[in-house]
């Protein structure tokens, strides 16, 4: 290098330390002729050494995209600041899974106990009929052609829905 030059590094961490260094040393450059720029108040960048031994850097301070994840035990991570996105959903136990967060068309229906679902969120024509207890089954909701004959007791039909050619004298 040519003792008129100039070198700007940017950043004071230990690259640009080691450049310099190399500069002064290789390339005989004087060292008021680097100039190194940095914008915290200590050198060294990541290698700077600020702090006591031992010590460790506050988890709040380290931006959470700088963490690789696969260096961070679970159990030490809030379900509620993990996006689920990034989760996959085989190692999530289901117990732990809010019900409301999850979405209806990635259930698999075998899998959801009868119970638990609210009536008026399942679709009727989704429902098999042998799995409907009758009881439960509105008479105004069901259409008379479908319901076969024997299994209604004469009593409860109203006479003006019967056809005369249907009584057997």
């Amino acid at each position: 290098m040519v003792k008129e030059s100039n070198a700007y590094l940017l950043g004071g961490g230990i690259g640009s330390l080691a450049a310099a260094a190399f500069m002064i040393r290789d390339g005989r450059l004087p060292g008021g002729n680097i100039l190194i720029l940095e914008a915290k108040p200590l050198l060294g960048g990541s290698m700077d050494g600020a702090g006591n031994p031992g010590e460790t850097v506050p988890p709040e301070t380290v931006p959470p995209e700088t963490v690789p994840p696969e260096t961070v035990p679970p159990e030490t991570v809030p379900p509620e600041t993990v996006p689920p996105e990034i989760v996959p959903p085989e190692t999530v136990p289901p117990e732990t899974v809010p019900p409301e967060t999850v979405p209806p068309e990635t259930v698999p229906p075998e899998t959801v106990p009868p119970e638990t679902v609210p009536p008026e969120t399942v679709p009727p024509e989704t429902v098999p009929p042998e799995t409907v207890p009758p009881e439960t089954v509105p008479p105004e909701t069901v259409p008379p052609e479908t319901v076969p004959p024997e299994i209604v007791p004469p009593e409860i039909v109203p006479p003006e829905i019967v056809p005369p050619e249907s009584i057997d004298f």
